[in-house]
């Protein structure tokens, strides 16, 4: 038994099985998803699921006795078997679970947590769905070998006391998902691992989500942001399928919205952040978002987040319905987000509802202040930044990006892995993105660059940046903030204002007005634009080239300045003289960029004209 110091939560498991992921209510739904020919990929998937043979061999080498296809197989057995009713096929599911469970091995690979989460949670599915043909002495077994992995492999600790609700792996499966749904499906027998999993969940991790999703946009960006955002819809979805409760603020469920905004015209995310789909899991980057709308719609019941979800998951990683099965065998790296079964068992949880026409343009508050313009074919972000993220966020305080129909103003770099000199020395670093440096020297780190542990911790210490003024109307979008805590270390005041005009210009012009009083008097103010190609720089002009559209640029100030390109190859990926190599480089990693200089106390306007090239 483990002890929680957390409140009893408010929501209790009902006494009745199933009640993980479904009820009794929800059988008659899941039968019509399941036969009633509306998802016929999914249903074939699922079918092909049921028929695979369950060895207990590894994916790859380095995956253990981890292999995905073999998991989601025991999953769908385990649905079948509660849709039929059918004893033998119970009793065959309960003892492939057990020989998976004896003869797991994960202490070889770096994703041990995540391996051996999916294993617990799929545990957790057979020993709720399966119920009635487990016996005493079963239960104890699944139970205490379950529990013997946690404590082994989970980053988290069990019971799941380390990391934090703000970033990190705390965010995601190991107690959103894989524990919350095992302390459901054995709460009969040992109420004291929902005690301790949903007490933390209901006492920690809802107040932090009250401020990290209070502005609708995910401060660890498009990539890691959409998938954290999946695992937060994973503990809603859990408590609502067994209680009929919403409990996550209603933020959350909104979030969805921004995924939306941040999908460029040629279906890929806008780069923000540490993005793996380039050079992690290409074959996610034309459909980035497709799992976490789905969660989020069948949570909400949004029609517009179930369309746009209907529409990416044919293609998307892990649930692919245009690659068919042995799609899963390359299946070692990740933990199931989705699956067929839980596609087809979420599917209509909640009925749709339609929401108004979403406008063009759009603020999205604290913590992340920043306005998006997206008109199907321009994709203008305007970033603030007022609570920096650590982890996945980068130091980007007071950046932009301006896309129509390819990428012009860019963020650089490549995310190659989590602790390359690339991305440690460059990619994260002001200097990859549309920013100022002071010196040269970009934001400061809070807290040295470490992951905040508490939700106060986060808000008092990771301060960067306040929007002052921010207005949205069909002929300006227009965000105005102090961005003087950011770079407190460099200077005395720091101030910038973006405006992109849509309607101005050949295709919209973005304007980028910045204050700036460093604290050196002669110190060097750089604004920083990056670009895909070699620019064109004559005086304070500057012309940047894409495939088909253009970016032209004009910089407007009483200071003296100098405007000189780094860039090419050998120094795209330049800091303080050394260029920082990434271990692939990708399709937008990036030119180089545009410096445009003055020393000491500077003001100047930066316009920037969208044209056909």
């Amino acid at each position: 038994m483990i002890t929680s110091s957390y409140a009893l939560p408010p929501i209790l498991p009902p006494a009745a099985h199933p009640r993980l992921m479904l009820t009794a209510r929800d059988i008659p739904r899941i039968r019509e998803n399941l036969c009633g020919g509306q998802y016929p990929d999914a249903t074939r998937l699922f079918w092909q699921l049921c028929d695979v043979e369950i060895k207990g061999v590894g994916a790859t080498p380095e995956a253990g006795t981890y292999h995905m296809k073999e998991y989601l197989a025991l999953e769908a057995k385990a649905l079948d078997a509660l849709l039929s009713d059918d004893a033998g096929k119970g009793r065959s599911v309960i003892d492939t679970l057990l020989f998976l469970l004896r003869h797991a091995d994960f202490a070889a690979t770096y994703m041990q947590a995540r391996y051996s989460g999916h294993l617990i949670f799929v545990a957790a599915e057979v020993y709720d769905w399966c119920n009635k043909w487990l016996n005493g002495a079963e239960k104890e077994e699944i139970v205490a070998r379950c529990e013997a992995f946690a404590e082994a492999h989970f980053e988290m600790g069990y019971p799941p006391q380390k990391q934090a609700a703000i970033s990190g792996h705390g965010n995601e499966a190991q107690l959103l998902r894989d524990l919350l749904a095992f302390s459901i499906a054995v709460y009969d027998e040992r109420p004291d691992i929902y005690a301790f999993c949903a007490g933390r969940l209901f006492e920690e991790y809802i107040p932090a989500y009250e401020q990290v999703f209070a502005g609708e946009f995910h401060p660890q960006g498009p990539c890691y942001g959409s998938y954290r955002y999946a695992w937060a819809m994973w503990f809603g979805l859990l408590i609502l399928a067994m209680s009929g409760r919403r409990v996550l603020p209603e933020a959350v469920g909104r979030m969805a919205d921004s995924l939306l905004y941040l999908t460029r015209a040629d279906g890929e995310a806008l780069r923000l952040g540490d993005d793996y789909n380039e050079c992690k899991a290409a074959y996610t980057a034309k459909n980035p978002f497709g799992v976490p709308l789905f969660l989020a719609a069948a949570y909400t019941g949004n029609g517009a987040h179930h369309r746009a979800a209907l529409e990416q998951l044919p293609a998307a990683y892990l649930v692919p319905f245009g690659h068919g099965l042995d799609f899963y065998d390359e299946g070692a790296f990740g933990e199931s987000v989705i699956s067929p079964t839980v596609f087809l068992v979420f599917e209509a949880l909640t009925p749709l509802w339609e929401p108004e026409n979403r406008p063009l343009g759009r603020y999205f508050g604290r913590p992340v202040c920043a306005t998006v313009y997206n008109d199907g074919e321009r994709l203008v972000l305007m970033k603030l930044g007022a609570l920096w993220g650590a982890n996945h966020d980068h130091l980007d305080t007071g950046c932009f990006q301006i896309y129509d129909g390819e990428i012009l103003a860019s963020d650089s770099g490549v995310y190659d892995s989590y602790h390359t000199p690339h991305r440690k020395q460059y990619a994260i670093g002001t200097v990859a993105h549309n920013c100022l440096l002071v010196g040269d020297e970009g934001t400061r780190a809070p807290c040295g660059g470490k992951e905040p542990k508490t939700l106060a911790a986060w808000l008092s210490d990771y301060h960067m940046a306040e929007c002052l003024f921010h207005q949205e109307v069909p002929e300006r979008y227009e965000i105005f903030g102090d961005l003087t805590e950011a770079y407190a270390h460099t200077c005395r005041r720091v101030m910038r204002r973006m405006c992109f005009e849509p309607n101005r210009g050949e295709r919209g012009i973005l304007t980028v007005t910045d204050s700036v009083t460093p604290k050196e008097a002669d110190a060097p103010v750089t604004f920083l634009l990056h670009c895909q190609s070699e620019p064109v720089i004559r005086g304070r002009e500057i012309l940047i080239s894409g495939k088909k559209k253009s970016l032209r640029c004009r910089v407007e100030t009483t200071s003296e300045v100098e405007i000189h390109a780094v860039g090419g190859a050998g120094r795209q990926f330049e800091v303080k003289g050394v260029q920082y190599e990434p271990q692939v480089v990708t399709a937008e990693s990036g030119w180089g960029r545009v410096e445009i200089t003055a020393r000491g106390a500077v003001e100047w306007t930066v316009t920037m004209e969208i044209g056909n090239k």
